[in-house]
Protein backbone atom coordinates (compact mmCIF):
# COMPACT_ATOMS: atom_id res chain seq x y z
CA UNK A 1 0.00 0.00 0.00
CA UNK A 2 1.14 3.56 -0.59
CA UNK A 3 0.54 4.70 2.98
CA UNK A 4 0.75 2.91 6.30
CA UNK A 5 -0.74 5.56 8.59
CA UNK A 6 -3.07 8.51 8.63
CA UNK A 7 -1.29 11.81 9.15
CA UNK A 8 -4.15 14.28 9.42
CA UNK A 9 -7.73 14.06 10.68
CA UNK A 10 -10.57 14.31 8.18
CA UNK A 11 -14.07 15.65 8.65
CA UNK A 12 -15.90 15.52 5.33
CA UNK A 13 -16.83 12.51 3.24
CA UNK A 14 -14.81 13.95 0.38
CA UNK A 15 -11.68 14.27 2.53
CA UNK A 16 -12.04 10.80 4.01
CA UNK A 17 -12.63 9.18 0.64
CA UNK A 18 -9.57 10.96 -0.77
CA UNK A 19 -7.48 9.57 2.08
CA UNK A 20 -8.73 6.06 1.37
CA UNK A 21 -8.22 6.41 -2.38
CA UNK A 22 -4.60 7.33 -1.71
CA UNK A 23 -4.18 3.97 0.03
CA UNK A 24 -5.57 1.86 -2.82
CA UNK A 25 -3.72 -1.33 -3.70
CA UNK A 26 -4.82 -2.83 -7.03
CA UNK A 27 -3.23 -6.23 -6.40
CA UNK A 28 -4.87 -6.58 -3.02
CA UNK A 29 -8.17 -5.40 -4.48
CA UNK A 30 -8.24 -8.33 -6.91
CA UNK A 31 -7.69 -10.75 -4.05
CA UNK A 32 -10.45 -9.13 -1.98
CA UNK A 33 -12.90 -9.23 -4.87
CA UNK A 34 -12.38 -13.00 -5.10
CA UNK A 35 -12.59 -13.46 -1.31
CA UNK A 36 -15.83 -11.49 -1.01
CA UNK A 37 -17.44 -13.30 -3.96
CA UNK A 38 -18.02 -10.41 -6.34
CA UNK A 39 -18.42 -12.51 -9.50
CA UNK A 40 -21.61 -12.91 -11.51
CA UNK A 41 -24.29 -14.70 -9.50
CA UNK A 42 -22.28 -14.57 -6.26
CA UNK A 43 -23.49 -12.88 -3.09
CA UNK A 44 -21.19 -9.85 -3.54
CA UNK A 45 -21.76 -9.47 -7.27
CA UNK A 46 -20.50 -6.15 -8.57
CA UNK A 47 -18.90 -4.93 -5.34
CA UNK A 48 -15.79 -2.83 -5.95
CA UNK A 49 -12.70 -2.84 -3.70
CA UNK A 50 -9.80 -0.47 -3.24
CA UNK A 51 -7.65 -3.15 -1.66
CA UNK A 52 -7.40 -1.74 1.88
CA UNK A 53 -7.41 -4.04 4.90
CA UNK A 54 -9.60 -3.49 7.95
CA UNK A 55 -6.86 -2.29 10.34
CA UNK A 56 -5.95 0.46 7.88
CA UNK A 57 -9.58 1.52 7.46
CA UNK A 58 -9.85 1.62 11.26
CA UNK A 59 -6.88 3.98 11.41
CA UNK A 60 -8.79 6.40 9.20
CA UNK A 61 -11.86 6.01 11.40
CA UNK A 62 -9.84 6.66 14.55
CA UNK A 63 -8.57 9.94 13.14
CA UNK A 64 -11.82 11.06 11.51
CA UNK A 65 -14.90 10.00 13.44
CA UNK A 66 -15.03 12.79 16.05
CA UNK A 67 -15.04 15.48 13.40
CA UNK A 68 -17.40 13.72 11.02
CA UNK A 69 -21.13 14.44 11.13
CA UNK A 70 -23.77 11.77 10.71
CA UNK A 71 -24.69 13.19 7.31
CA UNK A 72 -21.09 12.98 6.12
CA UNK A 73 -20.83 9.41 7.43
CA UNK A 74 -23.99 8.56 5.49
CA UNK A 75 -22.37 9.85 2.30
CA UNK A 76 -19.54 7.39 2.85
CA UNK A 77 -21.94 4.50 3.40
CA UNK A 78 -23.62 5.31 0.08
CA UNK A 79 -20.33 5.13 -1.83
CA UNK A 80 -19.70 2.39 -4.41
CA UNK A 81 -16.27 1.49 -2.98
CA UNK A 82 -16.49 -1.24 -0.35
CA UNK A 83 -13.85 0.18 2.00
CA UNK A 84 -15.41 3.64 1.86
CA UNK A 85 -18.74 2.16 2.92
CA UNK A 86 -16.98 0.24 5.68
CA UNK A 87 -15.34 3.43 6.90
CA UNK A 88 -18.70 5.19 7.05
CA UNK A 89 -20.27 2.31 8.96
CA UNK A 90 -17.43 2.18 11.48
CA UNK A 91 -17.83 5.91 12.05
CA UNK A 92 -21.50 5.27 12.82
CA UNK A 93 -20.42 2.57 15.28
CA UNK A 94 -18.18 5.07 17.06
CA UNK A 95 -20.99 7.61 17.11
CA UNK A 96 -23.28 5.01 18.69
CA UNK A 97 -20.76 4.03 21.35
CA UNK A 98 -20.11 7.66 22.23
CA UNK A 99 -23.83 8.43 22.41
CA UNK A 100 -24.31 5.53 24.83
CA UNK A 101 -21.95 7.23 27.29
CA UNK A 102 -24.04 10.41 27.55
CA UNK A 103 -25.20 10.80 31.14
CA UNK A 104 -28.51 12.52 30.47
CA UNK A 105 -30.97 9.72 29.69
CA UNK A 106 -33.14 11.61 27.19
CA UNK A 107 -30.18 13.07 25.34
CA UNK A 108 -28.51 9.65 25.28
CA UNK A 109 -31.59 8.00 23.85
CA UNK A 110 -32.11 10.75 21.26
CA UNK A 111 -28.53 10.53 20.00
CA UNK A 112 -28.58 6.73 19.86
CA UNK A 113 -31.86 6.83 17.98
CA UNK A 114 -30.38 9.15 15.36
CA UNK A 115 -27.58 6.68 14.66
CA UNK A 116 -29.89 3.66 14.68
CA UNK A 117 -32.45 5.22 12.34
CA UNK A 118 -29.76 6.37 9.95
CA UNK A 119 -28.23 2.90 9.94
CA UNK A 120 -31.44 1.06 9.08
CA UNK A 121 -32.29 3.68 6.46
CA UNK A 122 -28.96 2.89 4.77
CA UNK A 123 -29.45 -0.89 4.81
CA UNK A 124 -29.30 -1.27 1.02
CA UNK A 125 -25.64 -0.20 1.13
CA UNK A 126 -24.73 -2.65 3.91
CA UNK A 127 -24.37 -5.41 1.38
CA UNK A 128 -21.60 -7.80 2.33
CA UNK A 129 -21.05 -9.95 5.38
CA UNK A 130 -18.16 -7.95 6.81
CA UNK A 131 -20.11 -4.71 6.53
CA UNK A 132 -22.96 -6.33 8.42
CA UNK A 133 -20.93 -8.08 11.09
CA UNK A 134 -18.72 -5.10 11.94
CA UNK A 135 -21.63 -2.71 12.38
CA UNK A 136 -24.94 -4.41 13.17
CA UNK A 137 -23.94 -5.85 16.54
CA UNK A 138 -22.96 -2.54 18.11
CA UNK A 139 -25.59 -0.36 16.46
CA UNK A 140 -28.69 -2.51 16.09
CA UNK A 141 -27.80 -4.88 18.91
CA UNK A 142 -27.25 -2.10 21.43
CA UNK A 143 -30.42 -0.35 20.33
CA UNK A 144 -32.44 -3.53 20.86
CA UNK A 145 -30.96 -3.93 24.34
CA UNK A 146 -31.97 -0.36 25.14
CA UNK A 147 -35.39 -0.80 23.56
CA UNK A 148 -36.82 -4.30 24.07
CA UNK A 149 -40.02 -3.14 22.41
CA UNK A 150 -38.25 -2.59 19.07
CA UNK A 151 -39.87 -4.81 16.41
CA UNK A 152 -38.06 -3.93 13.18
CA UNK A 153 -35.58 -6.81 13.34
CA UNK A 154 -38.43 -9.23 13.97
CA UNK A 155 -39.87 -8.01 10.68
CA UNK A 156 -36.57 -8.23 8.85
CA UNK A 157 -35.87 -11.80 9.98
CA UNK A 158 -39.15 -12.86 8.34
CA UNK A 159 -38.18 -11.49 4.93
CA UNK A 160 -37.28 -13.76 2.04
CA UNK A 161 -33.79 -14.88 1.07
CA UNK A 162 -33.64 -12.11 -1.51
CA UNK A 163 -33.20 -9.78 1.50
CA UNK A 164 -30.05 -11.60 2.55
CA UNK A 165 -28.27 -8.71 4.24
CA UNK A 166 -31.30 -7.40 6.15
CA UNK A 167 -31.87 -10.89 7.51
CA UNK A 168 -28.21 -11.25 8.48
CA UNK A 169 -28.35 -7.88 10.27
CA UNK A 170 -31.35 -9.13 12.25
CA UNK A 171 -29.59 -12.38 13.12
CA UNK A 172 -26.16 -11.14 14.17
CA UNK A 173 -27.59 -8.22 16.16
CA UNK A 174 -28.79 -10.80 18.72
CA UNK A 175 -25.18 -11.00 19.95
CA UNK A 176 -25.87 -8.08 22.28
CA UNK A 177 -29.20 -9.54 23.37
CA UNK A 178 -27.77 -12.91 24.31
CA UNK A 179 -25.16 -11.20 26.47
CA UNK A 180 -28.11 -9.80 28.40
CA UNK A 181 -29.62 -13.27 28.75
CA UNK A 182 -32.25 -12.73 26.05
CA UNK A 183 -31.84 -16.15 24.48
CA UNK A 184 -35.40 -16.08 23.16
CA UNK A 185 -34.43 -13.69 20.38
CA UNK A 186 -31.54 -15.92 19.29
CA UNK A 187 -33.74 -19.01 19.22
CA UNK A 188 -36.69 -17.45 17.42
CA UNK A 189 -34.53 -15.83 14.76
CA UNK A 190 -32.37 -18.92 14.27
CA UNK A 191 -35.55 -20.94 13.73
CA UNK A 192 -36.39 -18.60 10.85
CA UNK A 193 -33.12 -19.59 9.19
CA UNK A 194 -33.81 -23.32 9.13
CA UNK A 195 -35.67 -23.15 5.82
CA UNK A 196 -33.33 -20.60 4.24
CA UNK A 197 -31.25 -21.56 1.21
CA UNK A 198 -28.56 -19.01 2.04
CA UNK A 199 -25.33 -20.39 3.45
CA UNK A 200 -24.43 -16.99 4.93
CA UNK A 201 -27.63 -17.01 6.96
CA UNK A 202 -26.98 -20.55 8.20
CA UNK A 203 -23.53 -19.43 9.35
CA UNK A 204 -24.93 -16.36 11.09
CA UNK A 205 -27.53 -18.41 12.95
CA UNK A 206 -24.98 -21.04 13.97
CA UNK A 207 -22.60 -18.32 15.13
CA UNK A 208 -25.22 -16.78 17.42
CA UNK A 209 -26.25 -20.19 18.77
CA UNK A 210 -22.59 -20.85 19.56
CA UNK A 211 -22.29 -17.49 21.34
CA UNK A 212 -25.44 -18.32 23.30
CA UNK A 213 -23.84 -21.60 24.38
CA UNK A 214 -20.72 -19.71 25.52
CA UNK A 215 -22.81 -17.29 27.58
CA UNK A 216 -24.52 -19.85 29.83
CA UNK A 217 -27.06 -20.90 27.23
CA UNK A 218 -26.10 -24.60 27.17
CA UNK A 219 -29.56 -25.82 28.15
CA UNK A 220 -31.29 -23.56 25.65
CA UNK A 221 -29.03 -24.79 22.84
CA UNK A 222 -29.64 -28.39 23.87
CA UNK A 223 -33.39 -27.81 23.65
CA UNK A 224 -32.95 -26.14 20.24
CA UNK A 225 -30.92 -29.09 18.95
CA UNK A 226 -33.37 -31.69 20.19
CA UNK A 227 -36.17 -29.87 18.46
CA UNK A 228 -34.49 -28.89 15.20
CA UNK A 229 -31.29 -30.89 14.61
CA UNK A 230 -32.95 -33.11 12.02
CA UNK A 231 -33.50 -30.17 9.67
CA UNK A 232 -30.57 -27.94 10.62
CA UNK A 233 -28.28 -27.17 7.69
CA UNK A 234 -24.91 -28.80 8.30
CA UNK A 235 -22.98 -25.53 8.50
CA UNK A 236 -25.42 -24.11 11.06
CA UNK A 237 -25.01 -27.22 13.20
CA UNK A 238 -21.24 -27.12 12.85
CA UNK A 239 -21.03 -23.49 13.94
CA UNK A 240 -23.47 -24.04 16.82
CA UNK A 241 -21.47 -26.95 18.24
CA UNK A 242 -18.00 -25.53 17.65
CA UNK A 243 -17.21 -24.83 21.33
CA UNK A 244 -18.55 -28.14 22.63
CA UNK A 245 -16.31 -30.95 23.83
CA UNK A 246 -15.53 -33.73 21.39
CA UNK A 247 -17.81 -36.03 23.39
CA UNK A 248 -20.70 -33.58 23.08
CA UNK A 249 -20.16 -33.18 19.36
CA UNK A 250 -20.13 -36.95 18.92
CA UNK A 251 -23.36 -37.27 20.93
CA UNK A 252 -25.17 -34.81 18.71
CA UNK A 253 -23.73 -36.42 15.56
CA UNK A 254 -25.16 -39.78 16.63
CA UNK A 255 -28.43 -38.17 17.66
CA UNK A 256 -28.79 -36.56 14.22
CA UNK A 257 -28.07 -39.83 12.44
CA UNK A 258 -30.56 -41.69 14.63
CA UNK A 259 -33.33 -39.38 13.48
CA UNK A 260 -32.50 -40.11 9.85
CA UNK A 261 -32.76 -43.90 10.26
Amino acid sequence: MKRERVDTPCSTAEDIKATLMDMADAKQAKHMMRFFKTGRGEYGEGDQFLGINNPTVRMVVKEAWRGTSLDEAAKLVRDHWHEVRLCGLLILVEKMLRAMKIKDEKERDDECEKVYKMYVALHQYINNWDLVDLSAIKIVGNWEVMHPEEELMEEWIKLGDDKLWQRRIAMVSTWMLLREGRFDAVVSRAERMLESKQDLLHKAAGWMLREMYKHEGEEVLEQFLRQHIGKMPSVMLSYACEKMTQEEKEYWRRYRYSLAE
